[in-house]
């Protein structure tokens, strides 16, 4: 659906059930302003009352500014949740999916991205009480609060992980980098400790600004990995005689638990649904975001894919890496590992950023000082609350100290939910009384239908085979217990 069709879907849709005009709805909402609990309680919202809204919200009090993102600035948060290092486990998906089974399922999952995520803004512009993921929930679950508190203690987890996957994929980059003793450890308390540092900024405003940089320094990344791999003689780990193969289709021999941990994969790249609530929620023009959206699913569909299939034609199923780095020889990937610093840093504060906002905004209701201006009660709760965060998220990461594993995890858990299942449901509110009205929709029902399946799949299927991956690399694998003193550096050849 065009940009411009969905700007004029909001007022189309209806969200409300029987009673919502004799029984408004009475939550204690942590992020819900006077005018915005407010639309909770009419049937319709047209462009005339969510501007109003929106604009009643828009405040810049001693430098703290809410509802100040332009979709310039969305776009390039965007960028920075999605060109991240996770790009470079895709060689590993075409090495245990083919060419032609990553290929499509590379594209199929971005479509599902893209639609989903237009449903996801559709359903945030019907309600622009809708501040963050577990707001959303909320009005999915018809208002009531076990909705919030589910979709919040997951986006909590979610986020959690994530950042925990940016501790331990840190400290990895820095063991290739520098090789030697066996002190990932101790690497990973020290980017712990800087990340919560730089993350006690407040607002997206300010991330927006270092988050090009974070895109920027991925893409050279990236860069380095498909060059280094077309110049090297030979990728690190090849032996004279061994002979580099390849498959169409996912190769003989390949488990389901190595197939669908290969498909996770893709999912985690493409899945960024659990922050566009907190984007839109904090849009100076929320209606611009569909454009923000086109060039962030434009960039993300071509650089993962020709990331993925570059990088297996020189590596092969014999010697691809997670991250694809591991397979440059030393003077490639010590460098590409240092350009993936700055993004696991950025890309880790963002989602503390996003994590923090919500639970700040569980202590001090919208209006609040503490949320508007700098005090020192604000202050405090804020950097206690971010700090908390990144000391879940360290040991999360290093409880599961995989990098492909813990993105399958992170896949089946959260993005089953926030990816498929909640939008495919608000589809089915939005569309109440028109979901077989003409072929167009009984279509788009269908497909929805396909999501909800599918997101319950991911969920239930992709959970067990997470599990069992992560017990068969601690079986296998270097790395024997949590909280490891081992490298987890690759050890690259130097010629």
């Amino acid at each position: 659906m065009a940009a411009a069709d969905l700007e004029k879907a909001p007022p189309s849709y209806d969200t409300t059930t029987p009673g919502d005009h004799h029984h408004p709805h009475t939550h204690n909402h942590a992020s819900l302003a006077p005018a915005r609990s407010r639309s909770l309680r009419h049937e319709k919202h047209d462009k005339v009352e969510v501007d109003e809204i929106i604009q009643s919200e828009q405040v810049s009090i001693a430098g703290i500014n809410e509802r100040k993102l332009t979709w310039v600035q969305a776009a390039a948060l965007l960028l920075t949740e999605y060109v991240v290092l996770a790009i470079l486990a895709f060689p590993y998906s075409f090495q245990l999916l083919g060419y032609a089974g990553a290929t499509i399922t590379s594209v199929l999952i971005a479509a599902s991205t893209w639609y989903t995520s237009l449903i996801l803004w559709r359903f945030c512009m019907r309600h622009p009480e809708v501040r963050d993921i577990a707001d959303a929930a909320q009005v999915v679950c018809g208002g009531r609060r076990i909705g919030w508190w589910l979709a919040f203690i997951g986006l909590a987890l979610n986020n959690w992980c994530i950042m925990g996957l940016h501790t331990v994929a840190g400290a990895t980059a820095i063991q290739t980098i520098r090789g030697g003793k066996e002190v990932t450890l101790v690497w990973a308390i020290g980017l712990t400790l800087i990340m919560w540092f730089f993350s006690n900024l407040r607002d997206f405003s300010s991330m927006s600004k270092v988050g090009m940089l974070a895109s920027s320094t991925m893409f050279v990344c990236v860069l380095i990995v498909l060059c280094g791999h077309g110049v090297q003689p030979h990728p690190t780990g090849w032996t004279p005689g061994l002979v580099i193969t390849h498959s169409v289709w996912a190769p003989k021999g390949t488990t389901f638990v190595q197939g669908m941990n290969a498909l996770l994969n893709i999912v985690y790249t493409y899945i960024g649904h659990a922050l566009i609530p907190s984007f839109v929620g904090d849009m100076e023009r929320p209606q611009d975001f569909p454009k923000a959206l086109a060039i962030s699913m434009v960039a993300e569909v071509l650089l993962f894919t020709v990331t993925g299939a570059v990088v297996y034609h020189y590596t092969g199923f014999e010697l691809t890496t997670a991250p694809a780095y591991g397979s440059l020889i030393a003077k490639y990937g010590k460098v590409a590992a240092g350009f993936t610093l700055p993004t696991i840093c950025i890309v880790g504060i963002l989602y503390s950023l996003v994590t923090s906002r919500a639970i700040y905004f569980q202590i001090f209701k919208e209006g609040s000082p503490h949320r508007s201006s700098h005090t020192l009660i604000g202050w405090l709760s804020w950097i206690g609350i971010v700090f908390g965060g990144w000391v879940i998220s360290f040991i999360i990461g290093e409880a599961v100290p995989f990098f492909s594993d813990l993105l399958s995890l992170i896949s089946s858990l959260f993005d089953s939910w926030f990816g498929y299942i909640l939008w495919a449901i608000a589809y089915f509110q939005m569309t109440k009384g028109r979901r077989t009205a003409g072929a167009i929709a009984t279509a788009e029902t269908v497909l929805n239908v396909l999501i909800l399946i599918t997101g319950f799949f991911f969920f239930t299927a992709g959970t067990y085979a997470s599990v069992q991956s992560i017990i068969d690399s601690y079986n296998k694998g270097a790395v024997k217990t949590p909280f490891t003193r081992a490298n987890t550096g690759f050890v690259l050849d130097t010629f």
